[in-house]
């Protein structure tokens, strides 16, 4: 039986921050840091999306969280979402680290369906560390 989603924890936060934390994300290099000011504190592989479903470029603001989330879209489980635009989201994902290298190295016929995805310790870290509100970049 699929997990229920969990409370969005940003509803009472309503997506604003003033903290100085961002999220970057490269879809070149396939990496994602987790910086305060300039200062790069988390960085890792991620995976994000293939040729017919690219992942957005542009700026953008965590403004839903939830802990336990299942997509209704794709049937797909995607715990420690943290979503930025429309139905976009940085969340946990299996086979993260392959696909990151194969995408370094332009096999873009793999990937998500534009979301940006992590390891499941990596997902875990990165929704602990981020705020509602916070940016992020993704170019």
């Amino acid at each position: 039986m699929p997990a229920p989603d969990s409370a969005n924890m940003c509803s009472a936060a309503k997506g604003r921050s003033s903290n100085s934390k961002s999220i970057h994300v490269n879809l070149t290099q396939q990496r994602l840091e987790a910086r305060e000011g300039t200062k790069v504190v988390l960085r890792f592989h991620c995976a994000t999306g293939d040729r017919d479903h690219p992942t957005p470029r542009g700026r953008y603001k965590i403004h839903r969280k939830h802990a336990v989330y299942r997509s209704k879209t794709y049937d797909a489980q995607m715990n420690n979402a943290m979503f930025f635009h429309q139905g976009y989201a940085i969340h946990e994902s299996s086979a993260v680290l392959i696909t990151s290298f194969l995408k370094t190295f332009s096999v873009d016929s793999i990937g998500s369906h534009g979301c940006v995805r992590l390891s499941h310790s990596d997902a875990k870290a990165l929704f602990a560390w981020t705020p509602c509100g916070t940016e992020v970049i993704i170019l």
